[in-house]
């Protein structure tokens, strides 16, 4: 009987961590109790319409109906890029960022009110990683499922990590300290430790850390190193009236990968030699088009030149 009274007390030790690990988030989010209403908000046991169970027929789909444009149940409208602290129930983050202020990952059909001229493709479409060894136009070859959802990197569920960025992503380990999720503040950067590793579980050939001028790839060319101190140790580098966000907790000087990308999408202009390269008919990788921003925060190289001031 002692013995089964301690394997139940651990049982329940374990649940409460559980429950404990995911509260950090709140909403939907994590937060969960034994008597949660959280699981009937995407879940139906007997009549879904869609796989694990969902009362969308996709994850995106699930995602979109409460953070998409036509969404009511959450504040922060990825779709357009947007905060709206006045649509939903929610009031999140409404003490902490502006109405209708733009938001820190950009969005995947607009942003600061211009269409995306590039995008994280989370609608179901197979892709491949583009530093991941192959060229980005290439399909079956992400090693995520080849077809990325919000789910790919978000854990619905709760996470130990920053804004519930999944634990384990393509089969790497991510670790990202969480810094504001008790404020969530969704338009100013308040990253902590280990932002890189985020984009570097699949983009792993970019992420290059060696001191010098620049690092190799594996295909014997260069690119910019990452995660290295900027001074003076500031949140953010700014030139020009352009600013670039820095990461890191406590000095917030660090070069991390979305100091220069929106991890959702862009509405940056590529023209003149960020057109394609010198000749105007470079192809990717390692050309922007017209039509292809490669993530970048500012129009053609503005990002090299808050920096650099040249």
């Amino acid at each position: 009987m002692k013995k089964y009274l301690f394997a139940m007390l651990a049982a329940s030790v374990l649940i409460l961590a559980i429950v404990g690990v995911a509260s950090a988030n709140g909403g939907p989010h994590g937060s969960y109790t034994m008597t949660t209403d959280a699981c009937a908000g995407c879940h139906r046991t007997h009549s879904a319409v869609g796989p694990k169970l969902l009362v969308q027929n996709t994850t995106f789909a699930l995602c979109m109906s409460c953070h998409g444009t036509a969404g009511t149940g959450a504040d922060t409208n990825v779709q357009d890029g947007l905060f709206l602290s006045t649509r939903g129930p929610s009031t999140t983050g409404t003490a902490n960022t502006a109405d209708n202020a733009p938001l820190l990952g950009g969005g995947f059909s607009f942003y600061k009110g211009a269409a995306v001229t590039s995008t994280h493709d989370v609608s179901g479409t197979a892709l491949a990683a583009w530093g991941n060894g192959v060229n980005r136009a290439v399909t079956g070859s992400l090693g995520v499922g080849n077809e990325l959802d919000c789910a790919s990197c978000h854990d619905p569920h709760g996470s130990t990590n920053y804004r519930i960025f999944n634990t384990t992503i393509n089969g790497v380990a991510v670790a990202v300290a969480q810094v504001d999720e008790a404020a969530k503040d969704y338009d100013t950067e308040q990253w902590g430790a280990g932002q890189s590793s985020f984009c570097a579980a699949c983009h792993n050939a970019y992420h290059k850390t060696a001191a010098g001028q620049g690092s190799t790839l594996d295909n014997g060319t260069y690119t910019h190193r990452v995660d290295m101190a900027n001074a003076p140790a500031v949140e953010t580098v700014g030139f020009g009236g352009y600013t670039l966000p820095l990461g890191e907790t406590g000095t917030q000087n660090r070069v991390v990968c979305q100091t220069c990308h929106l991890p959702h999408g862009s509405s940056s202009a590529m023209s003149g030699y960020a057109n394609g390269g010198p000749t105007g008919a470079g192809t990717l990788p390692g050309n922007t088009t017209a039509t292809d921003s490669a993530l970048l925060r500012l129009d053609n190289r503005g990002v090299c030149e808050v920096c650099h001031q040249k």
